[in-house]
């Protein structure tokens, strides 16, 4: 099979996550070889642009999961009594099927992040801190890094409620966006908060699953996704 590889290059530096923002900019830090491009762009083991329906940036929830395995963003995010005041909730997030590449950067772009650390990995080298952003060196096909952090995201919504933002999440290459799977894990005390509605609702594409203390909601989509999660206090009933 011959390659273009200008074409081939573009996707390895512009594709895999990138999510601006709040989110992480995800960017191979080293060019590849003409070798190792196609190896990598042969490998059926992910979905790749290049055998999906374009979606050119409108949110598109998926009502079925790819065939392929898709880059999954998993979260957690944990509020506390403090959080309620200062809006800083601890987040611990973890990438799957992460792409096999020889370097790799993660780029934190939320406005407000403290202690960065990465909390465990699968498939990868070595990977550390600098700054807002994590290096990865020798990443394998299917690969997991988790990171913990504090993020800034929860808001005074109105008098008693409160709402948690995250987004945009997008897996883009050039001028289309592709399949991807995020899910958002919210951890409270029942005694503070109850949870109250989250957009997108519950539909096809979106589970919503929750208890007292818990919710979770596992979203499958092309475009970009922004989320809301919105919770009210138990103080004020």
């Amino acid at each position: 099979m011959q390659i273009n590889l200008m074409i081939v290059r573009q996707f390895v530096l512009l594709c895999g996550i990138n999510m601006a923002l709040m989110f992480p900019v995800m960017s191979w830090s080293q060019e590849l070889s003409e070798e190792e491009l196609e190896k990598w762009f042969l490998d059926d083991s992910r979905s790749h642009p290049f055998d999906t329906d374009v979606n050119e940036g409108q949110l598109e929830l998926l009502a079925k999961p790819p065939e392929k395995a898709v880059l999954h963003s998993q979260n957690r995010f944990t509020i506390s009594a403090d959080s309620l005041k200062n809006g800083w909730v601890s987040m611990r997030q973890c990438y799957h099927n992460l792409d096999a590449v020889p370097a790799m950067e993660v780029v934190y772009q939320y406005k407000n992040m403290k202690n960065l650390t990465v909390a465990s990995v699968a498939g990868i080298e070595k990977a550390w801190v600098e700054g807002q952003s994590v290096q990865l060196l020798n990443t394998e096909t299917g690969a997991t890094l988790c990171i913990e952090a504090q993020v800034q995201i929860l808001y005074p919504y109105t008098q008693g409620k409160y709402v948690l933002k995250n987004g945009p999440f997008q897996r883009k290459f050039l001028d289309g966006y592709y399949p991807m799977r995020v899910t958002l894990q919210v951890v409270f005390s029942a005694h503070l908060l109850k949870f109250d509605s989250v957009s997108p609702p519950q539909q096809k594409g979106v589970k919503l699953t929750q208890t007292r203390d818990t919710v979770e909601v596992d979203i499958w989509f092309a475009g970009r996704l922004f989320t809301q999660i919105f919770f009210a206090s138990t103080k004020l009933q």
